[in-house]
Order: C-alpha cells, then sequence, then structure tokens
C-alpha cells in the first residue's frame, strides 16, 4: 500500500487511490498529484500536496495548515484539507477544485462579460475579506510582517539581479550604484509607510480557481502576512499575464469595488479614493520590480529562464505605474540601467 492509498484509507474506509496523475507546477518547491478515488464514500478525486521538507523542530504544524484553519473560520473560500502528514512524510490531502483557474476561465473567449464581472466582483470580496479578517495571534500569518526589513532585502534583489546588465547575469555587487540604491530605498519608504493588514501575498488569477458550482476559491496562502492592504490587488491586476483580462478600464473598476467592499464591512481604510490609488500603484512599481528581481535571479542563478519572457510585461507595467504616481526619479533611474524600463 502506497502513502497515499493509506492516508485515503484513514479518510474514508474502503476507499483507495484508482489513479495517480502529476500536475505542473510552476516556480514553486511544492509538487502537486491528482489522485482518483473509488469506494469507502470518498469523492471523486483529491489533491495530494508534496512538500520538499517536513515541519520544523518544535513547530506544531505547517504554515499551510495553520493559515487554511484561520481563513476557513472567517467563511473565505479555501480548499478542505482531509489529513495532514506533513510531520512524518510531507504529504497533505486536499479537496480538488478542478482545472478551471480564474485566469483561464477569464480568457476564454466563451465567457459572458455578465459572468466576468461577477468573478471579479468576487474578486474584491475575497480581498476585502483577507484585509478586514479579525486578527489571531495565534496564527501564523500575523506573526509576519512585510516590514522594512523584508523590503529592504526584496530590493536588494531588485538591485542585485533585476537591474543586472542581462538576463544571463553576472548580478551586480550589493555595494554597486548608490544612487540606484537610494532611489529603491525611497520607494521601500513609500511602501513601508503604507498600512498592514491581512494579505494573501501571492494573490493572482492562477491562485484562484473557480469551483464546480462557479464559486471562486483562493489556493497558496501558506505565505500570508501583514502587509500593504493594496499589495494582492496589485498583483492580481499587474501578474505576468494578467493584462489579459485586465485592461485599463477594469482596474479602475477593480480599485473602486474593492474600496467600496472595504466600506460596507465597517473598514475606514482609504474613504479617500486618491491615497487609495497612490498606495496602489506604489505597490504596482514595487510588486512588479520584485517579480524581476525574482524571474532574473531564477535565471542567472539557476538558470531557470522560463520566465524571462514575462519581464517585457512587467516593465511595462512598471514604466506605467510609475507615471501615474509622477515618480519621474524612479522612472528615470530604472531606464538608464535596463531595457526593460526604457
Amino acid at each position: 500500500m502506497s502513502n497515499w492509498d493509506a492516508i485515503v484509507e484513514g479518510c474514508w474506509n474502503g476507499a483507495r487511490v484508482a489513479e495517480e496523475t502529476p500536475l505542473a507546477g510552476d516556480a514553486s518547491t511544492r509538487r502537486y498529484v491528482r489522485l482518483r478515488l473509488e469506494g469507502g464514500g470518498a469523492p471523486a478525486g483529491a489533491v495530494g500536496m508534496i512538500l520538499p521538507g517536513r515541519t520544523a523542530p518544535g513547530e506544531p504544524e505547517l504554515p499551510f495548515t495553520d493559515v487554511q484553519r484561520h481563513l476557513a473560520a472567517r467563511g473565505i473560500a479555501v480548499p478542505e484539507i482531509y489529513a495532514s502528514r506533513d510531520r512524518d512524510l510531507g504529504l497533505l490531502l486536499l479537496e480538488d477544485l478542478g482545472d478551471r483557474p480564474l485566469a483561464a476561465v477569464l480568457s476564454d473567449p466563451a465567457t459572458s462579460t455578465a459572468e466576468s464581472r461577477r468573478l471579479l466582483s468576487d474578486v474584491v470580496e475575497l480581498l476585502a475579506g483577507f484585509v478586514t479578517s479579525p486578527a489571531d495571534p495565534r496564527c501564523v500569518a500575523y506573526a509576519r510582517s512585510h516590514d522594512e526589513a523584508l523590503i529592504r532585502r526584496e530590493l536588494a534583489l531588485v538591485h542585485s539581479h533585476g537591474l543586472a546588465p542581462s538576463d544571463d547575469g553576472p548580478a551586480r555587487p550589493a555595494t554597486a550604484d548608490p544612487e540606484a540604491r537610494a532611489t529603491l530605498a525611497r520607494l521601500g519608504d513609500a511602501l513601508a509607510a503604507q498600512p498592514r493588514r491581512l494579505i494573501h501575498r501571492d494573490f493572482h488569477a492562477w491562485n484562484l480557481h473557480v469551483d464546480a458550482n462557479g464559486r471562486l476559491r483562493v489556493i497558496d496562502f501558506q505565505d500570508a502576512m501583514l502587509g500593504p492592504p493594496t499589495y494582492d490587488l496589485a498583483s492580481f491586476c499587474t501578474d505576468r499575464d494578467s493584462d489579459r483580462f485586465v485592461d485599463i478600464d477594469r482596474e479602475c473598476e477593480l480599485l473602486e469595488g474593492y474600496r467600496a467592499a472595504l466600506a460596507r464591512r465597517g473598514s475606514d481604510l482609504y474613504r479617500d479614493a486618491s491615497v487609495m490609488r497612490r498606495d496602489y500603484f506604489t505597490a504596482v512599481v514595487f510588486r512588479t520590480l520584485r517579480v524581476i528581481g525574482r524571474f532574473r535571479f531564477l535565471a542567472i542563478e539557476n538558470g531557470d529562464a522560463r520566465y524571462l519572457r514575462y519581464l517585457p510585461r512587467m516593465g511595462r507595467q512598471t514604466r506605467r505605474a510609475l507615471e501615474a504616481l509622477g515618480n519621474d526619479d524612479l522612472a528615470g533611474m530604472l531606464a538608464e540601467r535596463n531595457a526593460h524600463f526604457a
């Protein structure tokens, strides 16, 4: 009997794994398999998460299970965890949400305008649910923060790899180019000055799935932490290929929809639309630069060039956000150092 057979049998007496199919991964170290199940009253399928390691010594459980419990208790639509064997085997058995990531649904010409609007409305409600979630100090997400130290580390990667002379290296020394470091630091200060609320931290349309009932479900929330309330919306609207289904008009609708969703939940965040717009485009600049730094790091240090094709799109999003902010200093510095920003 395999590990998955034993776990499935433990959940549903008499159930078995009839078929196991690896699922395509992304830049994560986690791996996934789809399990077709039979017997014992089990659902037709489940997804197995294969973790790169076990829980750390003294850590009672993985952040994934901790955050999942917190979000589920607050009505945020996350997959059910059927079984966790993370400590001994590094395995989790999860609800299968199907094969309809929101990115694919919104990009499908067969999806009606009304359905797209409904789903985008669900996106802002989901985001507002994160941001207004009552704090729980027992949840690991509230012990982590997108603070000044993390911002400095991520901007250091932008400086060393995102602004490296070419996509295949070498990286720039940490002490190089004091002007660039000072200009990036000012961006970091602007982001750090924003309020901090619970955020997903990797919120994009591939991490949202439309289940069989048409309900929007969120995955890959294990890195949730306290951070800028506009960060996840910036991630959704300006991810590596989100320009396929979020144009400028939709972006404006999402910004206003998010502000209205916060107000309906009694939040006093962003009653001033101009403040929200400033914070949003600051988050866009930071996140797009962070992603460019990460993708170029993968290419330079790991020889993984798969994500370089997205750099022109990300660079365009950075330039657009800087124009919205009127930040000529940062725009000029980036354009002088890397063709993606020219």
